[in-house]
């Protein structure tokens, strides 16, 4: 957690802009609310991409398929997926899963459209990866995306669909305005994160 930046309220466009600026050659696509200012519902998409799971489904099925091992680091996971897909991936069994056409709906591309299955690309599996600004510096965001796309080469079955996560001012929030996070530390071996308040923008009235 050294060095983690507070969440700043960013837009589509800076987002695009920071892609092009820094040379990141990815089509990223971007959560959506249903309810703009509605605290739960943006507190929940943040932390979907905070500490999101392997998001990996079936393309034909629109099944959600779940690591079998024991193994919790996700680079990990990541990497039997291409390798050893049959035998460390399953449909998942909770009920309480997305399906593939749930996910879909809570997402748009570049442009603010909705994504529908055709409009993705070809293939058996969609794994659909996280990133931020604010959890990862440029660096090492670079450092994962080559890693990505070796990972991407060494199989013909899966497709790598990338999701920015950052908080944004379309969900009504204050655009430049941050969300504020404290660490604390219990002891020698744990810390505790606490979040403050998000940034809501003000209502206008015409």
């Amino acid at each position: 957690m050294t060095g983690l930046k507070d969440p700043k309220v960013e837009s589509r466009e800076s987002i695009q802009r920071y892609l092009a600026e820094n040379k990141f050659d990815i089509n990223t696509n971007y959560l959506t609310v249903k309810s703009k200012r509605d605290s739960t519902e943006i507190f929940n998409r943040f932390l979907f991409g905070f500490n999101s799971d392997m998001m990996l489904f079936n393309a034909k099925t629109g099944e959600k398929h779940c690591f079998l091992g024991t193994e919790e680091c996700s680079g990990i996971q990541m990497q039997e997926a291409f390798k050893n897909f049959e035998e460390k991936y399953t449909p998942c069994t909770d009920v309480a899963e997305p399906s593939l056409d749930d996910f879909l709906a809570i997402l748009i591309n570049q442009n603010g459209e909705k994504i529908d299955k055709n409009s993705l690309p070809e293939a058996e599996f969609y794994l659909f990866q996280t990133w931020n600004k604010y959890l990862e510096s440029k660096k090492r965001f670079k450092e994962n995306l080559l890693w990505l796309e070796e990972l991407e080469k060494s199989s013909d079955k899966i497709e790598i669909i990338y999701i920015n996560t950052d908080l944004l001012d379309e969900w009504g929030l204050e655009k430049g305005k941050s969300l504020p996070i404290k660490i604390k530390r219990d002891g020698k071996k744990s810390v505790s994160m606490y979040f403050g308040s998000l940034p809501i923008a003000k209502q206008h009235h015409e």
